[in-house]
């Protein structure tokens, strides 16, 4: 479904290595996790896969189609993104008007849209927020809302940064299995980019350690600690662990 090969990229301000010929693969009907401190490189290669920042060099392919500029649209549409802070929401608007105008940029009619809510909202408990201006919701809401406004036009992948960052227990245990009911019975491939271990632990079914722009190792998900991360793939910062 995903596959990136040879990855480089380099920010010339500071002179920082983001990605180090970074390669990986993530199959069809799959959750991956991307676990890294800040500063790993995760948020920069999830952007890449999204279209949204352009590698030195390397490929990355989506749905079978080689991300070139001819193509970054047609990718797009394959992919719902919701990156940290809830950045694909406008503020001021309500929950039910900021769903219509991100379903209408995808390409949606007014009666997909409709059905679409109706399908997203219900899983991601996001129904009784409709009415509601997004700035009065708390953060586990947004990030809900969020998700939901980025499945409306029915992606074949979902790529999510940093999910699970200020959520309380409850929103977590929703996330989680609102996650697994995509994979499960939608049968769509999942990307999610965190440093926290916990929550990659009860949701992924493979995780993959970058740090320092390097993809240092994958495993399927089993039961590793903090510590035992950070000591054996020598990390020193943020991972975070409930």
């Amino acid at each position: 479904m995903i596959t990136v090969s040879h990855l480089h990229k380099k920010y010339s301000k500071g002179n920082i290595v983001a990605l180090n010929d970074v390669s990986m693969d993530i199959k069809k009907g799959e959750i991956a996790g991307l676990l890294g401190p800040n500063g790993a490189g995760k948020t920069t290669l999830i952007k890449i896969i999204c279209g949204l920042t352009i590698p030195d060099s390397g490929e990355v392919i989506v749905s079978g189609i080689r991300m070139e500029e001819k193509t970054r649209l047609k990718i797009m549409e394959k992919i719902g993104a919701v990156f940290e802070g809830n950045r694909n929401l406008y503020w001021a608007i309500s929950v039910l008007d900021n769903y219509y105008f991100y379903g209408s940029i995808k390409g949606k009619t007014s009666g997909q849209i409709k059905k679409n809510i109706e399908k997203y909202a219900d899983l991601l408990k996001t129904k009784e927020l409709l009415s509601r201006q997004v700035k009065t919701l708390s953060m586990g809401q947004k990030q809900r809302v969020a998700i939901t406004a980025a499945l409306l036009h029915e992606p074949e992948v979902l790529i999510l940064d940093e999910p699970s960052n200020g959520l309380d227990i409850d929103s977590r245990f929703l996330l989680v299995d609102a996650l697994k009911v995509l994979r499960d019975e939608m049968n769509m491939t999942l990307l999610i980019a965190s440093h926290d271990v916990e929550f990659l632990r009860k949701t992924v079914d493979r995780i993959i350690i970058i740090n320092n722009g390097i993809i240092a190792d994958e495993f399927e998900n089993i039961d590793i600690t903090t510590d035992e991360i950070e000591k054996r793939y020598k990390i020193s910062g943020d991972l975070k662990e409930d």
